[in-house]
């Protein structure tokens, strides 16, 4: 007993010793010791004076219910976690609705005057405020914004210079929303972590998000962002150290611009996420709308996301993106191409899988637009993807924006479920005079693709064009005798 005690004494005196080392360590070396700080939050608390109250680092706990009209600027390392139920909601509540002739009016609801630019120009419908950020939703329902009056069911009216609000809908008994707060979270801050909350009903401007970081290592990830007027997250904003931002497994969806974006930085990760059904705002075409646009970027990653039934392309590359990846990702029903890249460099596209897209929602007339298509872009590698259409194929594309060369289609598998030639013919298209996109010396070339057809007879169709402006038409023993899949295959 006398030796076991001892054995104990000498370990509690050694334990003492190491604690008192690990405390002078501390003192020594100062904030990596320090424990973090955790809040936690409730409905109607003020999360930006939370933020402001606590330190760099803090963790702050969300319980359930809505925060409404929250506009949080983190502190660097900071943390939001939401428990199940805890919604950040960026609109007020109008409740003092009059009726007024053939409409319902409200009187003093705020105003966001702003607006991005011309609706003419950006909105596919000229009479609707598409530019504008201001949505009003009934039961959870964005309605249509027009510019003037008449409206009708559907549709509301905001009059700016007197500050009146009009629907045609009888709001007696319903929810009536009006986002008025422009983020949920937003700055350039570092190491911020949002995750697992619901994002809701802001009025964020185009071309910016609900989520909009500007700084680097921002982690987005479990969160459902949602109804969200320009993106549900922008991540950068064209800051030089907008790097490394993780978006991770969200839910993104019906917001009116786009889904996810990223605008500038290195290195932006975004995997496993849903993006669907965004651009309810009907952003014109030509406009960043639909999935979400990866623009200005070096070495980007798109891993493993499903985009699907966006009003737009999927999945979108531009302006220059540089080393971007596109990998893994499911991609089906977007009204426009499924993946687009467009005047950007040195892009491995590999192993998506797209279904039925340059239809909306799958169905309907094809809108000319590819299932792949490479516009303008150069040092890209289009390989291991399987698509299954009746719109479209892979179609490269250049034009005076920047040289095509260097681009390679490999090792696809396309099936095509229409009854006649392909709308949107596979191959590559020039507008130059003169065309030197299909120069040898230009390296650009489609092998050892696979092509499955609902019927044999569509071999004989006009399906492939190459060396041509658009005019050339080419069945596949053309195609081959072009040069091009020496080594595919098509049935």
């Amino acid at each position: 007993m006398r030796f076991r005690s001892g054995k104990l004494f000498r370990v509690r005196a050694y334990a003492s010793r190491l604690a008192m080392i690990l405390i002078s360590s501390c003192l020594i070396a100062g904030p990596p010791c320090k424990a973090q700080t955790t809040v936690t939050l409730s409905p109607g608390a003020n999360i930006q004076a939370a933020v402001n109250a606590n330190p760099s680092g803090t963790s702050f706990i969300l319980t359930p219910g809505v925060y409404r009209m929250q506009s949080v600027m983190a502190k660097s390392g900071d943390t939001f976690t939401g428990q199940t139920g805890a919604v950040l909601n960026g609109s007020q509540l109008l409740t003092n609705w009059v009726h007024n002739g053939s409409y319902w009016t409200e009187s003093g609801a705020p105003a966001v005057k702003s607006f991005y630019g011309d609706p003419a120009q950006y909105c596919t419908d000229p009479t609707t405020g598409c530019v504008y950020p201001q949505d009003l939703y009934l039961n959870n329902k964005p309605l249509v914004h027009k510019l003037s009056l008449p409206i009708t069911s559907g549709q509301w009216y905001f009059d700016y210079d007197k500050d009146v609000v009009y629907m045609a809908d009888d709001p007696t008994g319903q929810t009536v929303e009006l986002s008025v707060t422009p983020y949920a979270f937003y700055g350039p801050s570092s190491n911020v972590t949002i995750q697992n909350l619901i994002v809701e009903k802001y009025a964020a401007p185009i071309p910016n998000g609900a989520i909009f970081p500007y700084g680097p290592n921002w982690i987005i990830k479990s969160n459902e962002i949602r109804l969200n007027h320009a993106a549900g997250i922008k991540a950068g904003n064209g800051q030089p150290n907008d790097n490394y931002e993780q978006i991770l497994s969200n839910n993104v969806h019906d917001n009116g611009q786009e889904g996810i974006a990223v605008g500038g930085g290195t290195g932006t990760l975004v995997q496993y996420n849903t993006i669907a059904n965004n651009n309810f705002a009907n952003l014109a075409d030509g406009f960043e709308s639909g999935g979400g646009k990866i623009s200005a970027t070096t070495n980007a990653q798109v891993f493993n996301n499903t985009y699907v039934n966006n009003n737009g392309n999927g999945l979108w590359g531009d302006c220059g993106a540089t080393g971007t990846v596109f990998s893994g990702n499911n991609i089906r029903g977007n009204r426009l191409s499924g993946i687009r890249y467009e005047i950007s460099h040195s892009a491995t596209i590999s192993n998506n899988t797209l279904v039925d897209n340059d239809q909306y929602r799958g169905t309907g007339a094809c809108n000319a637009a590819k299932e792949i298509f490479i516009a303008s872009s150069d040092h890209t590698t289009v390989s291991g993807n399987n698509i299954t259409s009746n719109c479209a194929g892979i179609t490269l594309t250049q034009d005076s924006r920047n040289a095509v060369v260097y681009d390679s289609v490999v090792h696809n598998a396309t099936s095509y479920s229409g009854s006649t030639s392909i709308p949107a013919r596979i191959g590559g298209l020039d507008s130059l005079v003169p065309m030197t996109m299909f120069n040898a010396n230009s390296h650009n070339y489609f092998d050892y693709n696979t092509y499955h057809f609902s019927s044999p007879a569509l071999l004989n169709a006009y399906n492939w064009t190459w060396k041509s402006n658009g005019k050339a038409k080419l069945t596949w023993a053309q195609w081959q005798a072009a040069g091009q899949d020496i080594h595919g295959t098509a049935d």
